[in-house]
């Protein structure tokens, strides 16, 4: 007797799929939007890799394309974002890979959406697949999200992680954020270490 097949449980929404919006549950804020530059949307992405392109044999602070390594689709390919901001809506274009990214006012400005799409390439055949698309956004909008949630207060905490971001994580690729979170890590353990020998000293045999 053939036993019914067993359904996968579905994933929750992500934001994943394109043209699907991702409520971020968070006030539109039109001067952030105003603000991102390319060089720090692109570095919002954990996966890349991103260096100025060469002009004329040297890097330049004004380049408008960026050499990227994806070390999650292990591929590399130019990009040169266009950026636009307007009343309510906010679009990231980057046609040399065929992607779209969005972002919305929800609610008269009480929350924020963010979606992304697929378009044909600047150049025929330059395009990412669309599987490689859906990859590198998946863990792209929710640090993208994340980084916005940081402009949600002007608070001493928020201020003092958006400088954190900006002048710290920001200017790292993806190898030196690992190697930082491994250091991190690693100093933390070993103060909870110096606090337990300090406890159990004071505790046991100073006493």
């Amino acid at each position: 007797m053939n036993q019914p097949r067993r359904q996968e449980p579905q994933e929750p929404f992500t934001g994943v799929h394109p043209g699907e919006w991702m409520t971020l549950n968070l006030p539109w804020r039109m001067a952030f939007w105003e603000r991102i530059r390319p060089l720090t949307l692109m570095r919002l992405n954990p996966h890349w890799n991103v260096e100025p392109r060469a002009q004329g044999g040297q890097k330049t602070a004004e380049t408008t394309t960026w050499d990227v390594q994806d070390v999650l689709l292990e591929r590399h390919f130019p990009a040169s974002p266009e950026l636009s901001a307007g009343p309510g809506r906010w679009v990231a274009r980057f046609p040399g890979i065929g992607l779209v990214l969005e972002a919305e006012s929800r609610d008269n400005g009480a929350n924020t959406a963010l979606r992304w799409e697929q378009e044909p390439a600047a150049k025929p055949g330059q395009g990412l697949p669309l599987a490689a698309l859906r990859r590198t956004v998946q863990y792209w909008l929710p640090s993208l999200r994340e980084y916005y949630r940081l402009f949600e207060s002007d608070g001493i905490k928020h201020r003092f992680w958006r400088l954190f971001m900006d002048k710290v994580m920001l200017t790292m690729n993806p190898a030196q954020r690992r190697i930082c979170s491994f250091i991190f890590k690693f100093t933390l353990v070993e103060l909870v270490l110096i606090l337990v020998l300090l406890v159990a000293y004071f505790q046991f045999i100073a006493a």
